[in-house]
């Protein structure tokens, strides 16, 4: 047994030091358990026995309560009332009303209770008996039906007339016609009912002793007792005579619900009483004391022996165990000291010795995993970026590899999450490559605790403002994923933009099933995220919301022509509604995806070159040098601000183009005044050969002109003929038809008419007021 380099035994002594003291401690438990069991059972037995003898109060009880409702019953009878009322008047003579009181209500009442031998109502007015089924007189029944045993007539009428009753009971013993002996509990009640004077009868309900009797005799058989019933006033209902008498001795002794113990010939007896709140009766059981202590006996008996068995198993047990785990312990001891020699030398024993090895090897292990675990963020973070973008083989993977990786998945249910940063200025000022790390860290650890109330995940870094989230589905909640993945989303902005004061964008994938569909709902966020230029920053975006986009966009030569037409004739107005609507049909009305948008907008850009190109070097007056529309459009980052562009670009250049007609306005103005004083003779001079000589429409000849003088092109024509015209009235030679044809008429009449509405007078009143 001996072991080089420690103290001979050392670990053996402990152990049956240790052997010894689980020998010891069922002496010491033993005797403490016994004494707690044995008052347990003691405890029990009073609970039992007192349940027992308060189950057998609870019967009488409701069996008294049964007797004494059917008393109310008939003693509150209306007709009843009636009868007791009139009883001494002549109009009771007819024995009719007595027998209809019987068959209708006396006889209802037979099988209230089987506690109930017989009842009947004592008319004292006139000396009837109402019984169930018949109608007789007090002295018949007295004589004839119950004749009580030692009490007359006068005395047993008296005691039911002259004494008020309420709910009485009275044990009584009858003679019956048969000559047998009849034991009942009489119950009493005085009528009227609460009368205490004017008593005018009584109702008499006789419960039969032998029932009550055949219950005490049960339980005295059961339990080899006595049980007896005493009433309020300590008067033996129901029971032994010999036994009640002891009650007279222990009364004061006696109390409720606690069991007394005392001495009979010898022979020790437990006595349990318990009182009944309803008529005060007294319930005494008395028991002999090894009766009411057997099994609480008969568990001593059975502890103490498994004691001794147990005291003897036990030193046998010493013997054995101690030989059989020494032996492996010094056999592993002597092992490790080859593999660890000189180790012993400081160590007291064997325990020890392995302890310490333990450590030690524990310790180099502890190592061997920090250097690892220093290594598995990095590992993990590498593999969910290539497992989420789908380029992982997920037919090599297994679940070694993943816990290698601290990696765990819980079902086959994914859907990945994007999430774009958008600006953190609010949260800090400093745009440098720390400060985005620490965003990235924040929105990370806030997304995984959200993810991992309700379901299982991992988010990743892909960019230096875009993280991805692995979401992993618990199977039972695989039929709300949609709202799981809602409520992260949601929670996950508000907690971002509310706390940290940064505004991100958030796409959500649809789920799949299996690892291949992690690829797949990572490409379905990556499309929903190119909608953030239609929702702009701190939106949230769901796949299954744009994967019915159109895929189609509506920009006809006809509308291109009507911007073109619009900017050109410099209208503000339609070119800005052309615009709203073309943006409203595109990304309100319905949905485009991105690439389409894009491609809108760069026809729309084209359809602007178109315009200016024609104007250069002017449009640098409008838009400066270096004017690059394709550029400014790419740093926008939403819809609504690529349309405040494009609508700013056209406005502006209806700006400069009605500027630039306006100063060349007046200059045509001025040349038309001119060519019509030239040529104002010519008969064929009109609006339209003006219209033809300046190449312009004859509309808009005419609105130009008026615009820039403020009078119609024909009222100014029709002027300048008549001004001419007056000037060659002074020559008194000329003649009205020679003038006319001079300022451009053909006839004279038309020049009369003519000159006659602008000047009020005819031309020859005018000649003459010269």
């Amino acid at each position: 047994m001996r072991i080089n380099g420690m103290h001979n035994g050392s670990a053996f002594i402990t152990l049956l030091l240790s052997y010894l003291a689980i020998f010891l401690l069922p002496l010491a438990f033993g005797s403490i358990l016994y004494t707690k069991t044995s008052n347990i059972m003691v405890d029990n037995a009073n609970r039992a026995n007192f349940a027992m003898l308060e189950q057998f109060r609870q019967v009488m009880d409701i069996k008294l309560k049964e007797v004494e409702q059917m008393s109310q019953q008939i003693a509150l009878n209306a007709r009843l009332q009636w009868l007791i009322n009139n009883a001494d008047t002549a109009e009771i003579s007819d024995a009719y009303k007595y027998v209809e009181f019987v068959s209708e209500h006396m006889s209802r009442y037979q099988n209230a209770s089987n506690f109930i031998y017989d009842y009947y109502i004592y008319l004292g007015a006139n000396d009837t008996i109402l019984l169930p089924t018949a109608k007789t007189t007090g002295e018949m029944l007295y004589n004839r039906l119950y004749h009580p045993i030692g009490i007359s007539f006068d005395t047993w009428r008296s005691g039911l007339l002259d004494i008020p009753h309420y709910q009485d009971y009275i044990p009584s013993t009858y003679e019956t016609p048969s000559g047998n002996k009849l034991d009942t509990i009489t119950y009493v009640q005085t009528l009227p009912l609460g009368e205490l004077s004017a008593i005018r009868g009584a109702l008499v309900i006789m419960l039969d002793m032998n029932k009550v009797r055949s219950m005490l005799t049960q339980i005295e058989s059961a339990y080899q007792s006595s049980v007896f019933i005493l009433d309020r006033e300590d008067r033996l209902i129901v029971g032994n005579e010999e036994q009640s008498v002891l009650w007279n001795q222990f009364r004061g002794k006696v109390t409720k619900d606690v069991p007394y113990e005392y001495s009979d010939q010898g022979v020790d007896k437990m006595l349990l009483t318990t009182v009944s709140e309803r008529n005060g009766w007294n319930y005494v059981l008395i028991m002999p004391k090894e009766v009411y202590l057997e099994k609480v006996d008969t568990l001593k008996n059975w502890m103490m022996t498994l004691l001794l068995i147990c005291l003897v198993g036990g030193a046998a047990a010493i013997v054995f165990w101690l030989h059989r785990n020494y032996t492996p312990l010094r056999d592993v001891v002597r092992v490790l000291q080859k593999e660890r020699p000189g180790q012993t030398a400081q160590l007291a024993n064997e325990y020890e010795f392995i302890r310490e090895t333990i450590r030690m090897t524990l310790h180099e292990e502890q190592e061997l995993r920090h250097i690892l675990s220093r290594q598995t963020p990095v590992i993990q973070a590498s593999f969910l970026s290539r497992f989420v973008r789908g380029h992982v083989d997920v037919s090599r993977m297994t679940d070694e590899s993943l816990r290698f990786m601290d990696i765990n998945l819980i079902s086959e249910s994914f859907a990945v999450i994007l999430i774009d940063i958008a600006d953190f200025s609010r949260f800090s000022t400093d745009q440098s490559e720390r400060q985005w790390a620490l965003i990235r860290f924040i929105i990370s650890n806030i997304a995984n605790d959200l993810i991992r109330e309700r379901a299982w995940g991992y988010s990743v870094d892909l960019d230096q403002n875009r993280l991805a989230l692995l979401v992993n589905f618990y199977t039972e909640v695989q039929v709300d994923a949609s709202q799981e993945l809602d409520s992260i989303a949601d929670r996950l902005m508000h907690v971002i933009e509310k706390k940290f004061k940064t505004y991100i964008t958030i796409a959500i994938g649809d789920m799949h099933e299996g690892m291949d569909g992690v690829g797949e709902s990572y490409f379905e966020a990556l499309s929903a995220l190119d909608y953030k230029m239609y929702r702009g920053h701190s939106a949230i975006i769901r796949y299954s919301e744009i994967a019915a986009a159109d895929r189609h966009y509506y920009y006809p030569i006809e509308t291109e022509s009507q911007l073109i037409n619009f900017t050109k004739s410099g209208d503000v107005d339609n070119v800005g509604k052309l615009i709203d609507n073309l943006f409203h049909a595109h990304f309100s009305t319905r949905r485009i995806t991105p690439e389409l948008g894009r491609s809108l907008f760069n026809n729309m850009v084209s359809t602007l070159w178109k315009i200016i190109n024609p104007m250069d070097p002017f449009y640098n007056e409008v838009f400066g040098n270096g004017f690059e529309p394709l550029k400014e459009l790419s740093t926008c980052a939403t819809v609504d601000e690529m349309k405040v562009k494009i609508r700013d670009w056209f406005l502006a250049l209806c700006h400069f183009l009605n500027e630039s007609r306006s100063r060349n306005t007046s200059l045509l103005s001025d040349r038309i005044a001119k060519y019509i004083e030239q040529h104002y003779g010519d008969d064929m001079l009109s609006l339209t050969m003006i219209a033809e000589q300046f190449q312009l429409t004859p509309q808009y000849l005419s609105a130009l002109f008026k615009k820039q003088t403020g009078m119609n092109l024909t009222d100014y024509l029709t002027r300048v003929r008549i001004d001419e015209a007056k000037k060659l009235m002074k020559n008194k030679k000329l003649t009205f038809t020679q003038i006319a044809n001079k300022v451009g008429y053909a006839t004279d009449i038309g020049f009369i008419r003519v000159f006659k509405k602008y000047e009020g007078t005819t031309p020859g009143k005018y000649r003459e007021s010269l």
